[in-house]
């Protein structure tokens, strides 16, 4: 930890004023204001960019949009699934009939069809994505070694600089090719076919017992058709959530801070899409003595001078360190036991946002 004390020496010198009869301590500390990382839950084509870096944004403003189209889709078919279990239910309430179950069998074979049907997709799928991330890994391959070779060309003067910096580029984009390949069969792989395969085999099995209660005409049949109603019911919530989530938008009013996204992009399930510097308080840091600990513990408010010329606001103690931030090897007298310094984490209280990261503050004890 003494490695540490260097950069510490500056807000130890500052804040030893306090113990030399001034009216007041003074420290340095550096603005921080929180940032949040925004993406999507789904994943999917981005087909619309909304914003730019630096832009102020209010809360619920819209950042991207993706491709609904397959959303869309699975919304459409849990709202059919749940007529078709509010119809059921409706039918056995006034009375089971052949008709009832007519439907019922037909809803359970359509179900067992589609669960089929995902199972023998699957492989087919995995093959493909796997075909294409082979590809991809030999294109990327190849384009490395074609760069190297220009490369060394280009040190003996043989080739151009133009063709050196397209064969660079042809490398740059093959890599990219690459890992969006590799993240779309992992995507498929580990999520996609997975969730698939056990909603429709969650599904047909719902079907064939649903159908069997009312072929059979047991008591409880009306109960189990509530169920698949409350069933369906939540499919069809499940459908318009993830719908919503298509669309990325702010949580919290602030500034974008960076975003690197494009239509077209393929944005992954989870990943980032921006980073919004939201209008809360700024915080930030200051080193004190050990022997000044007590008096900025007692203090209500501090007051918070920007070195920019920002402005001078209110300050709250938020939180401090429960150890030092330097310890000497030898404690024992009073010169090494100055030099304990500890963290103290300020809130400041910056309603009209003048305050930037990374600015330089002065705090100023009581």
């Amino acid at each position: 930890m003494t490695k540490r004390l260097p950069s510490l020496l500056p807000f130890i010198l500052i804040g030893a004023l306090s113990g030399c009869g001034a009216p007041s301590a003074h420290y340095s500390g550096t603005v921080q204001t929180e940032s949040v990382s925004v993406g999507s839950q789904v994943g999917g084509r981005v087909v619309e960019v909304d914003v730019s870096a630096g832009q102020t944004l209010r809360a619920g403003a819209v950042i991207a949009r993706l491709d609904p189209a397959m959303l869309q889709a699975d919304l459409n078919q849990a709202i059919a699934q749940e007529a078709v279990a509010a119809a059921s239910l409706r039918t056995l309430q006034s009375g089971s009939s052949v008709s009832a179950v007519a439907q019922a069998r037909g809803a359970s074979q359509s179900a067992n069809a589609a669960y089929a049907q995902t199972l023998t997709g699957a492989s087919a799928r995995i093959k493909a994505a796997r075909a294409a991330l082979a590809s991809a890994r030999a294109n990327q391959h190849l384009a490395i070694r074609t760069f190297n070779r220009t490369a060394a060309l280009a040190a003996s003067g043989d080739v151009s600089q133009q063709s050196l910096d397209q064969a660079r580029a042809a490398r740059g984009q093959a890599v990219a090719a690459t890992a969006l390949a590799k993240a779309q069969y992992d995507q498929l792989v580990r999520a996609d076919l997975p969730g698939e395969t056990t909603a429709a085999r969650a599904n047909a099995g719902a079907a064939g017992t649903n159908y069997a209660a009312i072929s059979a005409g047991t008591p409880d049949q009306i109960s189990q058709a509530r169920a698949q109603v409350r069933s369906a019911q939540a499919a069809v919530a499940h459908a318009q959530a993830r719908l919503r989530e298509a669309t990325i938008v702010s949580p919290s009013a602030g500034v974008v801070a960076s975003i690197n996204l494009h239509p077209g992009d393929m944005l992954a399930q989870n990943q980032t899409a921006a980073i919004i510097d939201t209008f809360a308080d700024p915080y930030a840091y200051i080193y004190a003595s050990q022997a000044d600990l007590a008096k900025i513990r007692s203090a209500k408010k501090l007051r918070v001078t920007s070195d920019t010329g920002a402005g001078t606001f209110d300050a709250t103690i938020e939180a401090f360190d429960r150890t030092a931030q330097f310890t000497p090897q030898n404690t024992e007298t009073a010169d090494a036991r100055a030099v304990l310094v500890y963290g103290v984490k300020i809130r400041i209280h910056d309603p009209n946002h003048a305050l930037l990261d990374g600015t330089t503050v002065t705090v100023r004890t009581p």
